[in-house]
């Protein structure tokens, strides 16, 4: 639990770094380096105009949100920390310290959304701007994919998946492509089906194995992944 001061400036510092899809920008300029801690009047405004709802509705500063979650995820994983999304003392401490050397975030900002209206599909956005989308299978009505948004929080290039199918039965299914974990269970990758654009999966989003491919690189730890209906 952080306080709203607390949360405010950590969605500034990321901001300024470019972690968000926003920009701060403060209506004075510091006048010390030790004022960099300190919670600054100012205002945020998207980074790229024009960008899904779904993504929009999600912001709110000041506010934990996953926007702030994934973000934090992504500057962990980039300055070698857990990336548990939990922005801890050294956290705060690497941020401020990026801050004053100027260090940025070295990767695009990427966000996929999912779409389950027939025929499926997902689309990654690549700083602000769409660069690939994909027909992909969601989850059979015994195992729907949850509608809702959350961050990438593991990925594997192949590994293996197991669990229940809807009738009880069990799975085990070795050599699963391009992987990137976002929801409990629930993945982006490849698996080969006959087709693709409709619910087949136990809840995840499956794609072609080489749009899978395609999508992977562009899903890195953190990366916000929206379902809708």
């Amino acid at each position: 639990p952080y306080t709203t001061l607390f949360r405010s400036r950590l969605q500034q510092l990321l901001a300024e770094l470019g972690y968000l899809p926003l920009t701060f920008t403060p209506a004075a300029p510091l006048t010390s380096p030790t004022q960099e801690g300190n919670d600054q009047v100012g205002s945020f405004a998207w980074r790229w105009p024009n960008q899904p709802l779904a993504l929009e509705t999600l912001w709110t500063p000041g506010v934990t949100n996953v926007i702030t979650q994934g973000a934090v995820m992504n500057f962990e994983n980039q300055n070698g920390l857990k990336a548990d999304g939990v922005a801890g003392p050294q956290v705060w401490t690497d941020l401020l310290a990026d801050v004053q050397s100027g260090k940025g975030n070295a990767q695009p900002w990427d966000y996929v959304l999912v779409s389950q209206s027939l025929p499926e599909t997902a689309t990654v956005y690549k700083d602000g701007s769409p660069v690939y989308s994909t027909p992909v299978n969601t989850g059979v009505a015994g195992a729907p994919t949850e509608n809702g948004t959350w961050p990438v929080y593991a990925r594997y290039t192949v590994t293996t998946m197991s669990g229940t199918n809807p009738d009880g039965s069990h799975y085990v299914d070795p050599g699963i492509p391009w992987v990137s974990y976002f929801h409990g269970g629930d993945a982006l990758h490849g698996f080969v089906r006959g087709s693709y654009g409709f619910p087949q999966s136990d809840g995840c989003v499956e794609m072609p194995v080489s749009n899978a491919a395609a999508v992977f690189p562009l899903t890195p730890l953190g990366t916000l992944v929206t379902v809708q209906g």
